[in-house]
C-alpha cells in the first residue's frame, strides 16, 4: 500500500511514526514494522518497488511506522512518501486528475462551533455535502456531530441525565424528610423561642447546604480519582483507542458541572422537607405531642390479612405525601436501571466480542481454493507457540436442488474442534451426526433460506451429483453470510468423499499468551510467501479492548446503580422506621408483641417496595422501550421485547434491600424497652 502525505499527518494527526523522520524528498519513504521485522530492514537501506506496469522504483528508508490492522490483516507492507513523490509515480501524459485521489484531513483548534466551521469550509471552497466526511466518532464524543444516529445517542444522554438527577433528588429528599420526622419536636421549639416559618425553611435549607461542604468536595475528589483510575484502564485495555489519554489531567468544566448539579439537587431535595418543618406547631412542641399519630380516617382493613399486618400497610398509606414520595423513590432506581440497561444491546451492536474461533493468525489461499498444505497443521502443532490450529475446506458457489427448487451453497468443512465450539450455536437437529456420519451435514441460518433439519439436498460437484442430509441447524458461523448463498457444513471425511480435495482454504492459527513477534515471523517464514499470511493480532486486540473499556462502563453503570438502589431503599426505610420510634413504642404499650411488631415492619416496607416496583417496572419498560428504538431500532431494525433478565434482577435487589432494610429497625425495636421507645426523640 502507497499512501502520499504531509508530514502533519503522520506527526501531529495520526502519531504513526515510531523511528527516525519524515522523508526529507522525493527519493525517501517510510515504511511499516512489519516490512521491517520480515525484510530485516534498517533506516538508511534502499527499496524497490515494481509497479504494476513494471517500472521499479528505488528509494531510501527514512523512518519506520507503526503497523495498522487493516495492513496486518491483508498481509500487506504500508509505504509513506511526500506528496509530490505519490504524484511522480503517475507517468506522464496521465488523464488521472490530483483531486481525483486526494484527501485532506482538518483539524480544529477548538472543539467550539465545529458544525459551523465546516459549513464555513463548504461554502468557501465550494465543496458539496458528499465531499466533505466528519470524523462520527471524535465529533460524537465532543458534542458536535450533526450525523442523525449521534443524535439520537444525544437525546438518549439527556434522558439518562435527567433520570439521574431526579434519583439524587427523590433521594435526598426522602432522607431529609425522615430526619425532619424525627426532629419535630426541635423545630417545634425553635418555633417557641420566636422563630418565624421562614425562618426554619431556611435553617433547614442551611442544614442541606451544610451536609454539600463536605460531601461535594469528597465527591469532586472521589470522582477525580476514579477518573484517573479509569483513565488507566482505558489506556491499558486499548492503546489504540486510548493510547493518547491523558494520566492525570484535570476537567474543569466537569468539576464546575458536578458541583452545580450536587448543589441544585440538595437544594431542591430540601424545599419539601423545608416546607414541612416550618409547618411544626409550637403547641404540639410544648406538650410532647409533635409525634402523634396522623389522624385517623378510616380504620385498617383486617379483611385479607391479620391485624400486624394490615396495621403496617395501613401505616404506609397514613401520610400521603410521604407514600408518594417513597415509592417515587424506589421506582426512579427500577426506572434508571431499565433505561440504561438498553446500552448494553447498544454495545453488543456496535462492538462485537471475539467469538471462541476467533483467530490470531490467518494462512489463506490466495485463490480461495483448496491449495494450502495439510501437513502445516502437524508442522504447527509441534510449536510452543502455538494454542491451537486448525483448517477449513471451502467450496463456493456449489449448485443445490433441495425440495425440487435449485439453489446455491457454500460448502465448509469442519474439524472436532469447530464442531465443538458449535455446540452452543444448534438450534435443532444432531452436531454428533454431521461429526460422525458421511453425507450428512448442518445448515447456518438465514432468513432468505428455507432449508431445514431433515432435507435431503442433493449438490453437483464437479458434473457429479451426490444427496446429503441435513441433520442439524445453526443460529451461527464463523463466516459471513451472503444472501445469494447459504452456507453448508460439513465433516472434514465427507467434504473429501465429495470434491476429492486433501489440502485445506484456510488454516487457523490461535497463539499461546507468551508467544512473541519472533514466533510469529517464524510461522510465516514457514508457509511462505505464496499464502496469505493474515495477521488478526492487532484488530483482535483492538476489538477486544474497545469491547471491555465499553463493558467496563456499561456493567459499572448497572452495578452501580443496582448499589445505589440497595442503600437508597435500606437508607429511607430505616429513616421511616427511626422518625416513627414513638408510635411503634406506643402500639407496644398496648399490647403488640415484638413478632407482630416485626411484621408490621416488614409489612409497611413491603408496601412501598412492592408498589414501587409495579410502579417502577410499567414506567421503566416504557423508557426502556422509547430508548432501545432511539439508540438500536433506528440504526439496526431491532425488534424490541420486554426485558425480562433485566427486570427480574432488579426486583431480586429491590427484595434483597428490603430484607436487609428491616433487619436493624426490628432488631432496634426488640433491645429497646417501651418507655425507652416512647420518648425517644
Amino acid at each position: 500500500m502507497i499512501c502520499g502525505s504531509n508530514e502533519s499527518v503522520v506527526t501531529e494527526i495520526f502519531t504513526t511514526l515510531d523511528k527516525g523522520t519524515f522523508p526529507a524528498n522525493e527519493n525517501e519513504a517510510l515504511v511499516t514494522n512489519n516490512a521491517k521485522n520480515m525484510l530485516h530492514l534498517e533506516i538508511g537501506e534502499q527499496i524497490v518497488i515494481t509497479m504494476p506496469d513494471g517500472r521499479k522504483i528505488l528509494y531510501t528508508i527514512s523512518g519506520f511506522m507503526n503497523n495498522a490492522a487493516k495492513l496486518m490483516s491483508e498481509d500487506s507492507y504500508g509505504v509513506f512518501l511526500t506528496t509530490e513523490s505519490f504524484r511522480a509515480i503517475y507517468p506522464d501524459g496521465t488523464n488521472s486528475n490530483p483531486a481525483d485521489y486526494t484527501m485532506r484531513y482538518v483539524q480544529f483548534k477548538s472543539a467550539r462551533n465545529i458544525q459551523s466551521n465546516i459549513a464555513d469550509i463548504k461554502q468557501q471552497f465550494e465543496l458539496s455535502d458528499e465531499q466533505v466526511s466528519e470524523n462520527t466518532e471524535l465529533l460524537g464524543l465532543l458534542g458536535q456531530s450533526s450525523n442523525s444516529f449521534m443524535l439520537q445517542v444525544y437525546a438518549t444522554a439527556v434522558i439518562l441525565f435527567i433520570l439521574v438527577l431526579i434519583a439524587g433528588v427523590l433521594m435526598i429528599t426522602s432522607s431529609m424528610n425522615s430526619n425532619v420526622a424525627q426532629r419535630t419536636e426541635f423545630f417545634g421549639m425553635v418555633r417557641c423561642i420566636g422563630a418565624t416559618p421562614k425562618q426554619v425553611m431556611q435553617l433547614v435549607r442551611k442544614e442541606a447546604l451544610n451536609w454539600c461542604r463536605f460531601a461535594i468536595p469528597i465527591g469532586v475528589v472521589g470522582g477525580m480519582v476514579l477518573v484517573w483510575v479509569l483513565c488507566f484502564i482505558l489506556r491499558q485495555l486499548s492503546p489504540e483507542y486510548f493510547g493518547g489519554m491523558p494520566a492525570l489531567s484535570i476537567s474543569y468544566p466537569s468539576i464546575i458541572a458536578g458541583i452545580v448539579v450536587g448543589l441544585l439537587t440538595v437544594l431542591l431535595a430540601a424545599r419539601s422537607p423545608a416546607k414541612k418543618a416550618s409547618k411544626v406547631s409550637p403547641l404540639a412542641a410544648v406538650t410532647g405531642n409533635a409525634n402523634v399519630l396522623q389522624p385517623v380516617k378510616k380504620a385498617a382493613n383486617t379483611k385479607f390479612f391479620k391485624i400486624d399486618i394490615s396495621l403496617g400497610i395501613h401505616h404506609a398509606k397514613a401520610s400521603k405525601k410521604n407514600f408518594i414520595l417513597m415509592i417515587s423513590s424506589f421506582s426512579i432506581s427500577i426506572i434508571l436501571f431499565l433505561a440504561f440497561s438498553v446500552t448494553i444491546d447498544f454495545m453488543n451492536h456496535t462492538l462485537t466480542p471475539l467469538q471462541p474461533w476467533t483467530a490470531d493468525i490467518s494462512v489463506i489461499s490466495p485463490e480461495d481454493t483448496c491449495s494450502v498444505k495439510a501437513e502445516f497443521i502437524e508442522e504447527l502443532q509441534q510449536n510452543p507457540a502455538v494454542k491451537n490450529v486448525y483448517g477449513r475446506m471451502f467450496a463456493y458457489n456449489v449448485p443445490v436442488i433441495v425440495n425440487g427448487e435449485e439453489k446455491v451453497v457454500d460448502l465448509i468443512s469442519y474439524e472436532d474442534m469447530q464442531f465443538d465450539w458449535a455446540k452452543d450455536y444448534v438450534l435443532s437437529g444432531s452436531l454428533e451426526k454431521a461429526q460422525s456420519e458421511n453425507n450428512t451435514g448442518l445448515i447456518v441460518f438465514e432468513p432468505q433460506n428455507d432449508i431445514e433439519a431433515g432435507d435431503v439436498i442433493t449438490l453437483n460437484l464437479n458434473g457429479s451429483q451426490a444427496d446429503i442430509e441435513i441433520v442439524g441447524m445453526l443460529s451461527d458461523c464463523p463466516f459471513n453470510n451472503r444472501q445469494d448463498a447459504g452456507k453448508l457444513i460439513c465433516s472434514e471425511d465427507t467434504f473429501r468423499k465429495l470434491t476429492g480435495e486433501t489440502e485445506y482454504t484456510i488454516i487457523d492459527i490461535q497463539l499461546s499468551q507468551d508467544a512473541t513477534e519472533n514466533d510469529v515471523n517464524e510461522i510465516h517464514r514457514l508457509v511462505g510467501s505464496q499464502y496469505t499470511f493474515s495477521d488478526e493480532r492487532m484488530g483482535n486486540s483492538n476489538t477486544r479492548g474497545a469491547y471491555y473499556c465499553f463493558g467496563l462502563f456499561i456493567y459499572g453503570f448497572l452495578v452501580l446503580i443496582a448499589l445505589i438502589t440497595l442503600f437508597n431503599i435500606i437508607n429511607s426505610i430505616a429513616m421511616s422506621v427511626a422518625a416513627k420510634m414513638k408510635q411503634y413504642g406506643a402500639f407496644r404499650a398496648i399490647g403488640l408483641s415484638n413478632r407482630q411488631l416485626a411484621k408490621m415492619i416488614i409489612a409497611e416496607a413491603s408496601t412501598y417496595a412492592i408498589t414501587g416496583t409495579i410502579c417502577g417496572s410499567i414506567l421503566g419498560i416504557v423508557c426502556n422501550k422509547i430508548l432501545f428504538s432511539k439508540l438500536i431500532t433506528y440504526q439496526w431494525g431491532d425488534i424490541w421485547s420486554v426485558p425480562l433478565v433485566e427486570l427480574g434482577i432488579i426486583i431480586v435487589v429491590v427484595a434483597i434491600a428490603v430484607i436487609l432494610a428491616v433487619r436493624n429497625p426490628i432488631r432496634k425495636m426488640k433491645e429497646t424497652s417501651i418507655v425507652d421507645t416512647i420518648s425517644a426523640l
